[in-house]
């Protein structure tokens, strides 16, 4: 598992945590706020390193010049940031570290920390007054994989007491580096959802995010062929034990029109492998920055059935939604595999944004997505 695999990056730091930050003392820790977020967006990070000689800090793309104190504190202070959930790693004499002091950590293949600007009124991604869902984290048998593996699970707020409704189901996918926890942890899936249905903007969904990695991942090689065979692996896991498995232990609709697919880079490429191999399954497809098939036009046909013919079957589609930023580096690809789409006659929304290959537009994307899908 990916967990098992971060806990080789992590272990070798902890002698210099030992020495840095929070971990000297109950009374430091207590003395020590990093990161504090000011009213007028502005956001201090400290640093305990009394024999540091240099402490680095890149906040927002940009580099916060960092002082040392007489205590030994290094401290540096943002211009105002904009609304927006931020990431940053502290080098120390050269060697990367997280923020001893910060509990929100991005647990991608290698760990960063995490801050949140929070806006007036609050984003989607904030936690807001308002009903909140229930997030499960289960185990589920898979035997297309052979062992049983985890998932995340969103329910909305009142489904424990409406035994009698059936919900729309969103399957929500997270990219190379993440795990099952991604979406919630970093994308605040739970937190979009629950204030999109608080604004009466969707109906209440459940949202599954499963563990994308049914392949062990491979950190130091990759294969040539490693995501072809994650592909098609994942595919017989999500189609022949995951929707079963949800289908028995939740109340969600199993018609088509109930039911899409949704996911960031590799999650993206997973979401269109799957869906458009099963477009009786899903009404629905999302692809965020997506890792699109690279194949010819003949192969990319024969692959996918469902794109062929002079009315391809995928036109039935409610959504074929593909978003990218501007400055991705899956961009080209992107645009190769919509052309293919365009000539094929397959009705598709191609969408550009301002950005690159990051979570502040997946998280913009998600909203829109959900009210494509269940919006009201």
């Amino acid at each position: 598992m990916l967990f098992h695999q971060l806990r080789r990056i992590v272990f070798p730091i902890a002698s210099l945590l030992l020495t840095t930050g929070c971990l000297m003392s109950d009374a430091i820790a207590q003395s020590l706020l990093s990161p504090e977020v000011h009213h007028d967006g502005r956001v201090t990070l400290r640093l305990r390193a009394e024999k540091a000689a240099a402490v680095e800090v890149s906040l927002g793309g940009s580099k916060l010049p960092m002082t040392k104190n007489d205590k030994g504190v290094w401290e540096g202070t943002s211009e105002p940031l904009p609304p927006q959930i931020y990431d940053y790693t502290f080098k120390v004499d050269g060697t990367a570290m997280i923020d001893p002091c910060n509990r929100w950590v991005k647990k991608w293949l290698t760990l960063v920390s995490m801050v949140e600007v929070p806006g007036t009124p609050p984003r989607l991604t904030e936690f807001a007054d308002v009903l909140h869902g229930t997030v499960r984290r289960m185990i589920y048998p898979s035997v297309s994989v052979g062992h049983s593996r985890p998932v995340m699970i969103y329910t909305p707020p009142g489904y424990e007491s409406s035994t009698d409704k059936m919900y729309p189901l969103v399957l929500l996918l997270h990219g190379y580096g993440d795990d099952e926890t991604a979406w919630t942890d970093v994308g605040r899936a739970h937190l979009i959802a629950d204030n999109l249905i608080a604004a009466d903007r969707i109906e209440p969904v459940v949202v599954v995010m499963p563990y994308g990695h049914p392949e062990p991942i491979q950190l130091s090689e990759r294969p040539d062929n490693y995501f072809q065979r994650n592909n098609d692996l994942y595919e017989k896991d999500i189609t022949k034990d995951l929707l079963p498995f949800i289908e028995q232990g939740f109340h969600v609709r199993t018609d088509s029109a109930g039911r899409s697919i949704v996911g960031l880079s590799m999650g993206g490429g997973h979401a269109l492998d799957t869906g458009l191999k099963h477009i009786d399954k899903f009404s629905s497809i999302g692809a965020f920055s997506a890792a699109t098939p690279q194949l010819d036009t003949s192969a990319l046909l024969q692959l996918y059935p469902s794109l062929s013919g002079s009315e391809p079957a995928a036109n039935p589609l409610k959504n074929l939604w593909i978003p990218i930023g501007d400055k991705d580096f899956l961009l080209e690809r992107n645009d190769k595999f919509v052309e293919q789409l365009r000539i094929a006659g397959v009705k598709h929304d191609y969408v550009k944004t301002e950005g690159g290959h990051e979570w502040k537009l997946w998280r913009d994307y998600l909203p829109q997505f959900l009210e494509k899908v269940v919006g009201k």
